[in-house]
């Protein structure tokens, strides 16, 4: 007889795979926005007198703070995956 635990089917589970769905878009806009914001911040170190660079720039670090706060798990180091479906270590 063989024992099935709740973590060997999270990933055939529905609600797991739209939690994971969603999850990688947020990934995904959070990635593309600090790359987006490390070239800016890069540029704007070029061209510091830049007022365009400056909103930019600006404009970035706005967005990914309200993307942290409305995901604060973006910034964490245990991603929220991880600590709903995974058992304990140790």
């Amino acid at each position: 007889m063989s024992i099935m635990w709740f973590y060997d089917e999270a990933r055939e589970m529905q609600e797991y795979q739209n939690l994971s769905e969603a999850v990688r878009g947020l990934e995904r806009e959070y990635l593309e926005i600090r790359v987006l914001l490390r070239d800016a911040e890069n540029s704007l170190k070029q061209d510091p007198e830049s007022d365009y660079l400056a909103a930019k720039v600006k404009y970035l670090r706005k967005r990914l703070a309200d993307l942290e706060k409305e995901a604060p798990r973006l910034a964490s180091d245990v991603p929220l995956e991880i600590a709903l479906f995974t058992p304990p270590h140790g």
